[in-house]
C-alpha cells in the first residue's frame, strides 16, 4: 500500500498493513530545509517545495499544509505582520465590537489576504504527490475564526457576557469556514482539518461548548459532506475526554487526539465510531526529546494503534526547531 492507501483505508475502518504516520509538521519542513519563514508564508511555490521535501525525506504516509491561524482573518481585514522568519502575527483585531461584522461578506475569507496563494500550495502539492500520499489542508473553526477577529479573551467574555450577539458572530464565522470550505474544493486536498484550539476545555467549559460551538460543528460538517469533503475533522488541544462524545457527535470524519489523552482511553472512548489521529507530544518528545526515546514511545504507540482506526502522530502542531534526527526516529519506529 502506499501512503494514500493506507490513510483512506484507516479513516473508512479498512483493513491497512501498518497505521499511517502523518504528523501535524508543516513550517517545521521550512526551517529543516533552510528556508526563511516569511518567504514559506509568502510563496505559494515554496510552501509546496518545503512540504513535498518533508514528505519524501521521511517517508511519511501524507502531509498537512496550513496557513496558520491568522489566514482567514486576514483575509477578512485584520492587521498581520510577517516577520522575515516566523509565523504570521495578528496586530489588529477588526472588531472592536462583537457586532461589528455587518457589511463583511464571509466568502471574501476564500479569495482575499494570502488565502489564494494558500490553496495555490495545497494544489501544488496534490499535483506533485497527491496520487501516492494523502495531503490534508487546515483551516479555521468558527469559534478560532472568531477570536482572531475579536481578540481571544473579548470573545470569551463576549459568549458570557453577550450571548445572543456572541451566537450571531459564531453563525457569521460558521459561515466563513463554509466559504473557505467551498474555496477550497477545487485544491486536491483529500481532507479538511478545522482548528478549533479555544473549544479546548482549558478554555471553555464542556457546557460551553455544546451550547454554542457544537451545533455549528455540526452545521459546519454537514455543509462540508454536501460540497464533496469525505473527511473533515477538528484539531482541539488538550484533555478532550469532557467533549469527546460531542464532538463525535457532529459527524466529524476524524479527531486529532492530543498527548494528555492516553490513546487506548480515546480508542475506547471512540468505540469505533470515528477515527483519531496523535498522539506524542509535539514539545516534550518531539523537540526536546532524544531519537531513542522518541523510537520507544512510537512503537508502543503503535503497538497501541494498530488494528485501530488510529494515524500516527503527534498530539499538537511539531514546531520549527525540531531536530531533524527526531523527526528521523519517529520515521523509523513508524514506518519500518
Amino acid at each position: 500500500m502506499n501512503g494514500k492507501e493506507r490513510t483512506l483505508a484507516t479513516l473508512t475502518g479498512g483493513a491497512s498493513d501498518r497505521p499511517p504516520a502523518l504528523p501535524i509538521i508543516h513550517s517545521a519542513y521550512a526551517r529543516l530545509a533552510g528556508i526563511p519563514l516569511g518567504k514559506y508564508y509568502g510563496d505559494a511555490a515554496t510552501m509546496a517545495e518545503a512540504i513535498v521535501w518533508g514528505c519524501r525525506r521521511f517517508g511519511f504516509d501524507g502531509v498537512q499544509l496550513s496557513m496558520g491561524v491568522t489566514g482567514e482573518a486576514e483575509a477578512l481585514g485584520a492587521k498581520v505582520e510577517q516577520p522575515a522568519d516566523g509565523a504570521p502575527l495578528l496586530k489588529d483585531h477588526p472588531l472592536k465590537a462583537v457586532g461589528d461584522f455587518a457589511g463583511i461578506d464571509p466568502a471574501a475569507a476564500g479569495r482575499a489576504g494570502r488565502m489564494p496563494m494558500y490553496f495555490d500550495a495545497v494544489r501544488r502539492v496534490a499535483d506533485r504527490i497527491g496520487a501516492e500520499s494523502f495531503i490534508l489542508s487546515t483551516l479555521r473553526g468558527p469559534l478560532n475564526i472568531a477570536s482572531q477577529l475579536r481578540g481571544v479573551e473579548e470573545m470569551l467574555m463576549d459568549l458570557i457576557d453577550e450571548p445572543e450577539q456572541a451566537c450571531r458572530l459564531l453563525d457569521f464565522t460558521t459561515d466563513v469556514a463554509i466559504e473557505v470550505s467551498r474555496a477550497s474544493v477545487s485544491t486536491g486536498a483529500d481532507a479538511l482539518l478545522f482548528g478549533e484550539a479555544t473549544c479546548s476545555p482549558n478554555f471553555i467549559s464542556p457546557d460551553m461548548y455544546r451550547e454554542f460551538v457544537r451545533p455549528r460543528h455540526a452545521r459546519l460538517i454537514a455543509e462540508t459532506k454536501a460540497m464533496g469533503w469525505q473527511f473533515a475533522g477538528f484539531h482541539i488541544c488538550g484533555d478532550i475526554r469532557p467533549i469527546f462524545a460531542d464532538i463525535v457527535d457532529t459527524g466529524a470524519a476524524f479527531l486529532d487526539i492530543d498527548y494528555q489523552v492516553p490513546a487506548a482511553e480515546a480508542i475506547a472512548l471512540a468505540a469505533g465510531r470515528i477515527a483519531m489521529r496523535g498522539n506524542l507530544d509535539p514539545a516534550g518528545t518531539f523537540l526536546r526529546g532524544a531519537p531513542d526515546e522518541i523510537r520507544a514511545r512510537t512503537t508502543d504507540l503503535r503497538a497501541t494503534a494498530t488494528g485501530q482506526r488510529w494515524i500516527l502522530a503527534s498530539g499538537c502542531d511539531i514546531s520549527p526547531g525540531v531536530p531533524e534526527a527526531n523527526l528521523g526516529a519517529f520515521a523509523e519506529a513508524a514506518t519500518g
